[in-house]
């Protein structure tokens, strides 16, 4: 493991006021194939966004990660097992083949969108 990946696996995951509203910001971008440490630190997070305190609408930076069944699996599930009611959820950084199975935590209400800039997907996350 690099210096790069060893920076992104210990990069924080962090409410950011932007506009006038509130977003976490889940990073687990640049972690290449370290699928265990993806799993362990979004789970991690997950007492961290759960909070009741925490903003409803949230960005999962996946960008330069590889993506696997169980990475999506685990975020899906996770998502949905939490008794947080998301409103909107950005990914960033994912590649188009894995947009059904992310999208599958629509069914619970949560506004879902697919964004290659991680800009983008702050503006649209705080729109109404």
């Amino acid at each position: 493991m690099n210096s790069i990946q060893q920076a992104a696996i210990r990069k924080k995951s962090f409410e950011l006021n932007f506009n006038g509203g509130t977003i976490w910001c889940e990073h687990l971008d640049g972690m290449d194939a370290y699928e265990d440490e993806v799993i362990a630190k979004f789970k991690e997070d997950k007492m961290e966004f759960s909070r009741p305190s925490v903003s409803s609408l949230m960005i999962i930076d996946l960008d330069k990660t590889d993506i696997t069944e169980q990475i999506v699996r685990m975020i899906t599930d996770t998502i949905l097992e939490t008794n947080k009611l998301f409103r909107k959820i950005a990914f960033v950084g994912v590649e188009k083949h894995w947009h059904k199975q992310l999208s599958g935590v629509i069914q619970t209400g949560i506004a879902v969108r697919f964004i290659g800039d991680y800009e983008k997907a702050k503006e649209w996350v705080i729109s109404e």
